[in-house]
């Protein structure tokens, strides 16, 4: 198996360009390049759109564009829940919040189907300063700013999660035409105001009180916006 590796040079930290850069097995290969995560998004996506080209070379993506990886991400929420719940045999079971820092809202995705299929958490989304999903379970309000921000989490410096597609069909009680609708509107004109219907059934994803441009070192503070 070939693994190769997309690094967005000059937008990860020393460490993590070492850690991928200095791996000296003859099966992985990294390449720098040009332009932030979104920007090195778009291509994956349009290589995994062509089903013919993805099932002649056998290919697999390993982020969250890959069902899969929400999959696992979901056994992560219900592991972190027995882990926080000292006893399941309480009725009803306890609540526990759970902060997600997010960028490409996978995680985030994965914490609210596990929330669908009934684990009692509730969902707390923790940004940076490039705060597309603050706004939206905010004011209902998906639509780019005029740039990524550059920060100390530099993997959370995306301005396209998208993932949320995922979140608005499960908001949209699973409903393909009104997200597709959604979708294509934000790919055409960069901004969405959610519906009114789909916005106020936000209520089990609460925003972080404050945006941090760091990965928040504890619930539920925040390091403060530099």
């Amino acid at each position: 198996v070939d693994i190769i590796v997309l690094l967005p040079k000059g937008h990860c930290t020393k460490i993590q360009e070492l850690q991928m850069t200095t791996v000296l097995k003859e099966n992985v290969h990294v390449f720098g390049v040009e332009g932030n995560s979104d920007e090195l998004d778009e291509p994956i996506k349009t290589v995994f759109a062509d089903v013919a080209f993805v099932k002649k070379h056998n290919l697999m993506s390993l982020n969250s564009i890959n069902w899969s990886r929400v999959l696992v991400q979901m056994a992560h929420h219900f592991f972190a829940y027995f882990q926080c719940t000292p006893s399941l045999d309480t009725h009803p079971l306890p609540l526990v919040e759970v902060v997600v820092p997010t960028g490409a809202a996978g995680n985030l995705a994965a914490g609210y189907i596990a929330q669908k299929i009934g684990l009692p958490i509730r969902l707390v989304v923790a940004v940076n300063r490039n705060d597309i999903i603050h706004r939206t379970v905010q004011q209902g309000d998906f639509s780019l700013s005029e740039a990524v921000k550059s920060t100390l989490a530099s993997a959370m410096d995306i301005q396209v999660p998208y993932n949320m597609e995922r979140v608005f069909w499960l908001l949209s009680g699973c409903d393909s035409q009104v997200t597709g609708a959604l979708m294509e509107q934000f790919e055409r004109t960069q901004s969405v105001n959610l519906p009114k219907e789909l916005h106020s059934k936000h209520s089990p994803v609460l925003p972080c009180p404050c945006l941090c441009s760091q990965v928040p070192g504890s619930c539920p503070g925040c390091w403060p916006d530099p």
